[in-house]
C-alpha cells in the first residue's frame, strides 16, 4: 500500500468531495445499513445522540471490538469488495502486503475504515435532521470526522499493534465471508476512553 502509486491513487480519490464513489455509493450504502442496525425510528434523537457521543457508533454491542459493528462491515463489503470491479478485488494482493502481524493475515487499510465510519456518522446526522437519503456528503463537511477516525486508528496501531493487526484482519475476514457467501462457495471518545483495549484479542 505504501509504495504502490496506482493503489494509493485509487484510495485517495475516494476522499475527494467530487468523487462519485465517495459522494454517492458509500453514503447510500451506509444509509441503507446503519438505521436498521441501530433501530432508528421516527423519534430516535436520544439514540442518535448517544451514538454520536464519543463516536460510539463504531462499536458493536461491546466496547472491545472497535470498527467491527455490522454497519461498518456491511458498508465495507458493499462498496469495496462486492464485485470484480471493486477496489478490494482489483487490488487484492495489497491487503496481503500490508499485513505485518505474525500470522500474516490480510488486513483492511486505515483509510477504508475511516471513510466508512464518516459515512455512518453522516447518516446518523441526516436521520436526526430528518434529511432523508439525499443529504449532502462532501469532504469539506466531514473532514474533521475523517481526521478523527484516522488519528484514532493510528493511535490504536501505535498503542497496541498486535491487537490492531488482529482487529483489521478480523474485519477483512468478515468482509470476505460475505463475499464467499454471495458467490456460493460455502454457507454460513476523542481518544481511547470508551475502548476496552485490554479486552481486545491478541490472537
Amino acid at each position: 500500500m505504501y509504495v504502490d502509486d496506482e493503489y494509493l491513487s485509487a484510495l485517495a480519490n475516494l476522499i475527494d468531495a467530487h468523487a462519485s464513489l465517495f459522494r454517492t455509493d458509500i453514503k447510500d450504502v451506509a444509509y441503507k445499513c446503519a438505521p436498521g442496525y441501530f433501530r432508528l425510528s421516527h423519534n430516535c434523537d436520544a439514540i442518535i445522540d448517544r451514538l454520536l457521543a464519543s463516536h460510539s457508533y463504531i462499536f458493536p454491542q461491546i466496547f472491545d471490538k472497535p470498527y467491527q459493528g455490522q454497519p461498518v462491515v456491511d458498508t465495507l463489503y458493499e462498496v469495496f469488495f462486492k464485485n470484480a470491479k471493486s477496489i478490494g478485488s482489483q487490488f487484492a494482493q495489497r491487503f496481503v502486503d500490508i499485513a505485518k502481524n505474525k500470522a500474516s493475515r490480510p488486513e483492511v487499510p486505515i483509510p477504508m475504515v475511516a471513510i466508512v465510519s464518516i459515512a455512518i456518522h453522516a447518516t446518523l446526522i441526516a436521520k436526526k435532521n430528518k434529511a432523508g437519503d439525499d443529504f449532502k456528503f462532501t469532504g469539506n463537511q466531514f473532514c474533521d470526522i475523517y481526521t478523527y477516525h484516522m488519528a484514532l486508528l493510528e493511535k490504536i496501531r501505535r498503542t497496541a499493534p498486535v491487537k490492531f493487526h488482529k482487529m483489521m484482519a478480523d474485519i477483512y475476514e468478515e468482509v470476505q465471508g460475505f463475499r464467499r457467501d454471495t458467490i456460493g462457495v460455502y454457507d454460513k471518545d476523542t481518544d481511547l476512553a470508551l475502548l476496552d483495549l485490554d479486552g481486545m484479542d491478541d490472537e
